[in-house]
């Protein structure tokens, strides 16, 4: 006869109850939306309502509404007070090579190691015509380089090409100096952050800055970097114009061996002329050396 000692309700499962949700505390929710919609109306000049009900009923406009407020006014006040509460700071300022993308143990290394090493692949159609810029200021003593048209976006190697921080790196190891003018100030931001304090920044139009440059600088400039008004394919004539009166302007600062360059001159689909369109004629007029001709074309008086 078989006992059977086990427990009846043994391997049989118990039924579990639901735990009970928390109840929802709507005072602190109200009190956390308030909070949200507090900072929300700070922040941004439509206000929380309207763009709570933008985000509604389109999700996708969540980037607009991010530029708008990126923009406000409220916030670039803040960070101006922020950027600028310590004014007892003193001592050389040093060029921000995490700034523009590149390791910043390279600020230990020459540029032309440099250029070999990380940034000729970087620069892609402008690496030649750097190579060639650099290869011939290197007949000036004290390098005095001035452009027009600074860096614009940190780390846009292929797109801007960082001219300000090279003409920077390059001034900062033969004693020279670097002058840039940009009309736009989120520009200069960009190009003063990036630089040490071997470059100066203008914030003007170039004509008129150039035209002061040249009759207060008392010496010629070895390098003319023309970069400013951005090239229309569909109407190129607009910036051709504007660079060859920066040309005018710039008249004092250029003398014989003064290096001029043009950007974005031959440019797909357009094809030659771009930005250096009537500059060109002018050199050819003058006889002026050509050094170099691709999408930079590099001139010697």
């Amino acid at each position: 006869m078989d006992m059977d000692n086990s427990n009846p309700s043994r391997g049989k499962s118990k039924a579990v109850l639901p735990r009970k949700r928390p109840s929802l505390n709507a005072e602190n929710i109200n009190a956390d939306l308030a909070a949200a919609k507090s900072i929300i109306d700070m922040i941004s000049e439509e206000g929380s309502s309207k763009i709570l009900d933008l985000i509604r009923s389109n999700p996708e406009s969540i980037y607009s509404i991010i530029d708008n407020i990126s923009l406000n006014k409220t916030l670039e006040k803040r960070r101006k007070f922020l950027c600028t509460s310590n004014i007892m700071k003193n001592g050389t300022v040093d060029a921000d090579f995490e700034y523009v993308g590149l390791p910043q143990d390279l600020q230990n290394s020459s540029l032309k190691k440099a250029y070999d090493t990380h940034l000729r692949s970087l620069l892609e159609k402008r690496s030649d015509g750097f190579a060639v810029l650099f290869e011939h200021l290197d007949g000036h003593q004290r390098p005095y380089i001035v452009e027009t048209g600074c860096l614009r976006v940190p780390n846009n190697w292929a797109g801007d090409g960082q001219s300000t921080f090279l003409f920077d790196w390059y001034a900062r190891e033969r004693q020279g100096s670097v002058f840039s003018i940009d009309i736009n100030p989120a520009s200069i931001d960009s190009a003063r952050r990036a630089c040490s304090g071997t470059t100066n920044t203008i914030l003007n139009d170039s004509r008129p800055a150039l035209n002061a440059l040249a009759q207060n600088s008392g010496r010629p400039a070895s390098l003319l970097y023309l970069d400013s008004f951005d090239l229309d394919i569909n109407d190129p004539l607009p910036s051709a114009i504007h660079h060859a009166t920066e040309m005018m302007a710039a008249r004092a600062l250029i003398q014989e061996g003064t290096i001029i360059c043009v950007d974005d001159f031959n440019v797909p689909p357009l094809g030659a002329g771009g930005k250096g369109l009537i500059v060109d004629q002018f050199m050819v007029s003058i006889g002026a050396k050509l050094l170099y001709s691709g999408y930079q074309k590099i001139w010697k008086l």
